[in-house]
């Protein structure tokens, strides 16, 4: 479910509640500064009921402990929460006392709770004041009054998920949710109970729109991640095909290779057959030896659909049906998170499929193991002996569970514990090295299969201490947070464990991740591998692949590779994914074993490359021996040193002056749109006297501002030049005599002048592209990807070749030229 009504209504009905918490706030007169103190009977001329007084006295400590927004906001999530959850309940008739309270039997708004409020049975509410409030015809009063009764109700059942909400935060409880225009209302009206009762992941998509525009507002902004900031920039829910497909083939998988003949094949559409020469895992009697982590576990969508394939396990084995959601929740999935908003909707989703299969499981006091990763700050003094350690605790809530703390800290945290004498100020020590033993229990934990889509956030965006501490923590892979994820992972897998993750693709080709890529080829073994089309997720704004590996290394196993880049768009990628599957001849499906990847230069994962193109990169030149590749000039101020040749007197571009010295404009290939063989000769760049404003122009610290790179190709007549950034295929141009390539046009320099021609034509050739594709699939042609191109059977004296690159540049010159924005622009050819 990814539609735009469900998303415009969570993001109205955040603002909408927040703007009512904050109403309620100003009513009780809990706003920065309060006129009237803690204790008052009377607030704003309204008196206050002595409990009104208490729980307004708790707000205000509550204020000032967390500060006037994040408690207003953490109120109005309070209310979406309990709102969606219960809307959820009512769709399906399980609701503890079988009637619905947000909305009617028949799924139209309204309250049958309120309509038939003498009948209701609930344990937490009174007879008395609901029979009082009914017959006075007050159904607001009486509706507020049954939905908090309601949510403390479930609380006893589903405590991890229903925090006891009576109590203060019933003051902040906005007005008029019920009207036909309020959060509720306007919630009936997107969702209809049929849409309800399709499955647990529209909870986990009404949370991740609930955060849309602060996830966007932190972007726009460009600051530094604060601890609040991660969970919600980095909060992308998984589609469910993906899902499927990594559950699959990790979770799926190893109950297929013990169990060769079971019937769960058929319900897995996304499986790929393993490579059945070459297999070893683990051994396992019974589902109940199997263990699922999500460590980076969102709202639940992947431990949601673990909990279908592990109930089809159990069935398999003949276990009873209302047995099998107890066992699945505390023997089988656990996941991991630093949002709680975002445990609590897990929580939610997996009793939601639990009570699918167990009308009783409400009343067995059972919750899924869904681990909140909370800060734990902890002083110098409370674990002397170890201060990185409470360092890194102090920052759980940031850090999550990329910490893997050892044995030895775990009983380091014990022994603190212990040592904690009973008086009143040592026993809050206690607790916190008490549940900091625990919190690392779990973190050290290691399970059967791993699944996650991890966060991905670019260092860029690390505050100081996340900066530094994944830099020292994860060295090889500290650019990224997903990276780091994947390298944490394969310490929470079992050795023979099957891991499935979703990641962006660029850990497959970018020389940054070489060290990754070895890691898992020598140490582990890819199983299967999608690759997704640059634009295939719509979620996020990079592009993705989903894999899976095998958490030791097997000699000659060949994994199974879908690759959908000609594929445009995220609505036919589970298509064409599933066609594949289905098809492996279908043309992009590959079987390859990925020792192979290592024949090439910088062991990119280039899965698609058949035997002949493999074997150029061992047979061929590179072409940075047959040629200097290089950066050009980068002038640091555009605004003030570039212009288009059209700007500029004419006298004064080098051209018409034929004397470099003289000549203040200097023409300036720096890159431009897609064109092959000739043109993008626009720029020109103030050059007089070699440069010297550009040269010496200076920041307000006295640092150069250019980076005035490989001067002694400036000028150069022989050159070729390409574009730095294209989202077309490699574009080389043949360089104009004196010109200069700048930041974003690099400089191709031939050892011999006679093979610029054949040069040009290579790489503008659909085999370069191919071969290039092999090294990086960004946008970037850097000057690294192209040095490692392999050149075959170099022979410039090869008339047919010459012809075919003289012919095509004249008429990428002719063609330039009929453009009045070119310098030896006649006239135009309609004319």
């Amino acid at each position: 479910m990814n539609d735009s009504a469900l998303k415009n209504f969570c993001t109205w009905a955040r603002v909408e509640l927040i703007n009512g918490v904050e109403a309620q706030m100003v009513r009780y007169g809990i706003t920065e500064p309060t006129l009237a103190p803690a204790g008052s009977e009377t607030v704003n001329g309204q008196p206050l009921s002595p409990l009104e007084v208490e729980q307004r006295d708790e707000l205000l400590r509550l204020q000032a402990a967390e500060g006037h927004d994040a408690l207003r906001d953490r109120a109005a999530y309070t209310w979406f929460n309990r709102i969606v959850a219960i809307r959820f309940m009512d769709a399906r008739g399980w609701l503890p006392g079988r009637m619905r309270m947000l909305s009617r039997a028949d799924g139209s708004h309204g309250s049958e709770a309120v309509e038939n409020a003498l009948d209701v049975e609930m344990a937490t509410a009174d007879t008395d004041r609901i029979a009082e409030l009914k017959m006075a015809g007050l159904d607001e009063p009486l509706w507020r009054y049954l939905f908090v009764a309601q949510c403390e109700e479930l609380a006893d059942c589903l405590p991890g998920v229903f925090e006891r909400v009576g109590g203060a935060m019933e003051l902040l409880l906005p007005q008029g949710l019920m009207m036909a225009d309020g959060v509720v209302g306007k919630l009936n009206a997107v969702i209809t109970d049929e849409r309800w009762r399709e499955g647990v992941t529209v909870l986990g998509w009404m949370y991740q729109y609930y955060n849309a525009d602060v996830k966007d507002e932190f972007f726009k902004s460009k600051r530094k991640a604060a601890a609040a900031d991660i969970a919600p920039a980095t909060q992308l829910f998984t589609p469910e095909w993906i899902v499927r497909y990594m559950v699959e083939n990790s979770l799926g998988r190893l109950w297929m290779l013990n169990n060769p003949g079971s019937s769960l094949r058929e319900c897995m559409d996304y499986y790929i057959e393993p490579d059945a020469e070459h297999e070893d895992f683990i051994r396992i009697s019974s589902p109940e030896e199997i263990t699922l982590c999500d460590p980076a576990c969102g709202s639940g969508h992947i431990l949601v659909y673990a909990f279908e394939l592990l109930f089809h396990m159990y069935e398999e084995r003949g276990y009873r049906e209302r047995e099998i959601p107890e066992l699945i929740l505390t023997k089988n999935l656990a996941g991991m998170e630093i949002d709680p908003r975002a445990a609590q909707i897990a929580e939610l989703a997996l009793a939601m499929c639990a009570r699918e299969h167990d009308r009783r499981f409400f009343r067995r006091g059972v919750g899924a193991d869904v681990t909140v990763l909370s800060s734990i700050p902890l002083g110098e003094d409370e674990l002397p002996g170890n201060k990185k350690l409470a360092e890194e605790l102090s920052h759980l809530g940031e850090i999550g569970s990329l910490l893997n703390p050892s044995e030895a800290e775990i009983d380091e945290l014990k022994a603190a514990a212990a040592s904690c004498s009973d008086d009143l100020f040592a026993s809050a020590t206690k607790t916190k090295l008490e549940g900091a033993a625990a919190i690392c229990e779990k973190l050290s934990r290691r399970f059967t299969c791993t699944v996650a889509n991890p966060p991905y956030m670019g260092s860029s965006s690390f505050n100081p201490f996340m900066s530094k501490w994944v830099k020292k923590n994860y060295s090889d892979v500290k650019s990224d947070l997903f990276s780091s994820f994947i390298v944490r992972i394969m310490d929470f897998a079992n050795e023979h464990g099957e891991v499935g993750m979703m990641t962006p693709f660029v850990w497959m080709f970018i020389g940054s991740y070489e060290k990754l890529r070895n890691r898992l080829i020598d140490d582990k073994t890819l199983t299967t591998l999608i690759q997704l089309e640059y634009s295939g997720f719509a979620g996020a704004t990079v592009p993705i692949c989903t894999f899976t590996y095998h958490n030791s290394h097997i000699d000659g196993y060949k994994g199974g590779y879908v690759r959908l880049a000609d594929f445009t768009g995220p609505t036919v990628q589970a298509p064409k994914a599933l066609e594949a599957i289905q098809n492996p001849d279908c043309g992009w499906f590959y079987r390859r074993d990925a020792e192979t990847f290592k024949k090439i230069p910088g062991t990119p994962i280039a899965y698609w490359l058949g035997q002949g193109a493999r074997l150029s990169f061992k047979e061929g030149t590179p072409l940075s021996v047959i040629s200097s590749l290089a950066q050009g000039l980068k002038c640091g101020d555009t605004d003030l040193f570039v212009r288009c040749w059209f700007e500029c007197s004419n006298r004064d571009v080098l051209g018409v002056t034929g004397d470099p010295s003289r000549a203040k404009w200097h023409f300036m290939l720096d890159g431009g749109d897609y064109r092959k063989w000739s043109g993008n000769q626009i720029d020109v760049v103030n050059w007089l006297d070699d440069g010297h404003e550009i040269k010496t122009n200076r920041d307000k610290n006295g640092k150069a501002k250019a980076r005035v790179q490989n001067e002694r190709f400036y000028h150069k007549n022989g050159v070729l030049t390409w574009s730095a950034l294209t989202s077309g295929p490699i574009s080389v141009r043949n360089c104009s005599d004196n010109s200069i390539c700048g930041g974003a046009g690099y400089y191709i320099v031939p050892v011999k002048q006679e093979d610029r021609l054949f040069i040009l034509g290579l790489l503008n050739s659909s085999t370069a592209q191919y071969i290039k594709l092999a090294l990086s699939q960004t946008f970037n042609n850097e000057v690294g990807d192209l040095k490692r191109i392999p050149v075959h059977g170099i022979d410039s004296s090869n008339e047919e070749v010459l012809k075919l690159v003289q012919e095509s540049l004249h008429a990428s010159e002719l063609d330039w030229d009929s453009f009045e924005t070119s310098w030896d622009f006649k006239r135009n050819p309609l004319v």
